[in-house]
Parts: structure tokens; sequence; C-alpha cells
């Protein structure tokens, strides 16, 4: 009966992580002007997922980013880190979840210039508003776009 009554810092650890592998497992795309982007995130484990980011020009040839992204539970909260190919000497940049209400998580890193918040609104099973906010070059910066997730493509059994 005591094991019952007592809240542990475990079970709100793992309500978070339960909150976050909702959303973050599966393929997502986004179509600009300039090109496409596409984001694919698999699960490594109960706390660990990773993620890889690119964006295409708009004929789908030439890479013009490419970025590795981890979201990470750890004993000290949880975390997004980005990597991104040709900047910060090809480490990671890490991000620490600092408000989650409701669907919108926004993860910071106040000594970077831009971007220093990252904002994940979920609008839907099948779409996240990402809002990128900070500082370059001395000017306000902003992005702000919406992934869609791409449905799975279900192989009949007979071709198995």
């Amino acid at each position: 009966m005591i094991s019952c009554s007592v809240e542990t810092e475990d079970v709100k650890k793992t309500t978070v992580k339960t909150q976050l592998s909702n959303w973050v497992t599966g393929n997502y795309t986004f179509q600009s002007k300039y090109g496409n982007y596409f984001e694919n995130w698999k699960r490594l484990d109960s706390a660990t997922y990773f993620g890889l980011g690119y964006f295409l020009d708009i004929e789908n040839i030439d890479t013009l980013f490419r970025q590795r992204m981890k979201l990470q539970q750890t004993d000290d909260g949880v975390f997004m880190y980005f990597n991104v190919k040709n900047q910060n000497n090809n480490k990671d940049v890490e991000f620490r979840l600092t408000k989650q209400e409701n669907k919108v998580y926004t993860f910071e890193n106040p000594f970077r210039d831009y971007p220093s918040i990252v904002i994940y609104k979920i609008l839907s099973d099948t779409s996240i508003n990402v809002v990128m906010n900070g500082f370059k070059d001395g000017e306000e910066k902003k992005e702000d776009f919406v992934l869609t997730k791409k449905r799975e493509t279900i192989l009949p059994l007979s071709m198995h």
C-alpha cells in the first residue's frame, strides 16, 4: 500500500519520455520554394531517439543541408542534440528541454546565437510545427515551418 501512495522522480521522468516518444518517431517532410526537407526519426531504446535531417534542392539532386539529431532522456533532463555537417567543428550542439506544456516542447541553449530556442508544437498525429528563434549577425531571426509525417507503406502479405 505504501508504494501506491508515493510519487517518485522516476514517474515524472517516464511521463515526459512517453509523451516524447509518441511524436518523434517517423519520417517527415517539408516543401518550400527552395527545395525539400526530410527528417527521419528512429527509436534506439527507451531513452534515446536518433534522427537524420537533410534539405535537397528543388530537383532533389543536391544536398544543401544535412544534420544528425538525437533526443535523449537522462537523469539530468531531456536533451535534443543537433550535429550539422560543416558547422561547430562537426560537434553536437545541446539543447535542454526547458518547458513542456500540452503538446509544445521548448528546447533552449542560451549560449548560442542561432538558433538558441527550438520549439516543437504537435499539431496532430501527422504534423509538427517547428519554430527556431535566435540572433544571426546581430539581427533577430526566426524560422517557422510545418513537418508532415509520411504515411508508412504497407505491402500486401503476398509480396513479403
